[in-house]
């Protein structure tokens, strides 16, 4: 009997704190949304983060990073000449130079892009090239030069020559981390992936950076 009463009680408990999450995330979007002013931006994340906001925001994706990641170096060195990289020829290889690349093939396989024959870009979220390729195309052409944001995070090969270098290029940046690091002028610490010592998945689980940034006043104002 007793576990009886213990099981209904864990299925209301349960019950009770989905009903306040969907409360929460209502209440969230519907904020948001309504605060937003700057609604044509491109947002160039090194992984699915800027999706995330896109769809948070409802506002149709003006980028082509959506649905996929980069090692660290290559994404340093994508928006380092950021023009030059989006109109160069996207090509497709089997094969990843990281081995953490070579070992997500081997669990799911998914195309690798190439760009200027050394920036490689993870299309994880893809079944193939030709859907990769379309939609890579379409997106590149959505690009507002004149309203970039560059998101960045310290998983995926990322050491203190990326973050620094990151940190040091122009424009309206983000850093995010599960680290504090000293000198970083655009580092968000990430306090609840602190004992993980890398930034994890803040696609399907974005209260994690909502409760530490604030998105909106970063595409309203630029800080």
């Amino acid at each position: 009997m007793i576990g009886y009463f213990k099981m209904k009680f864990g299925f209301y408990r349960r019950a009770i704190i989905h009903q306040i999450n969907a409360v929460r995330e209502s209440f969230y979007l519907k904020r948001i949304r309504r605060n937003i002013r700057n609604k044509n931006f491109t947002i160039i994340s090194n992984n699915c983060w800027g999706g995330s906001i896109y769809e948070d925001l409802s506002i149709p994706y003006t980028s082509p990073t959506i649905g996929l990641f980069f090692f660290a170096p290559c994404y340093i060195r994508f928006i380092s000449a950021l023009r030059e990289n989006l109109n160069a020829e996207l090509e497709f290889v089997k094969q990843s130079k990281y081995e953490k690349g070579n070992y997500l093939q081997t669990l799911n396989a998914y195309p690798i892009g190439l760009l200027n024959k050394e920036i490689e870009i993870h299309f994880l979220h893809y079944q193939s090239e030709a859907e990769a390729m379309e939609k890579w195309n379409r997106r590149v052409s959505r690009v507002n030069f004149d309203n970039l944001f560059f998101s960045f995070s310290d998983n995926e090969e990322c050491g203190i020559d990326e973050i620094e270098a990151f940190d040091q290029l122009p424009g309206k940046k983000v850093f995010f981390s599960a680290k504090k690091i000293l000198g970083i002028k655009s580092l968000i610490f990430i306090k609840s992936f602190r004992k993980q010592q890398v930034v994890g998945d803040m696609y399907d689980n974005r209260w994690h950076h909502r409760q530490y940034f604030d998105v909106v006043n970063w595409l309203n104002s630029g800080v």
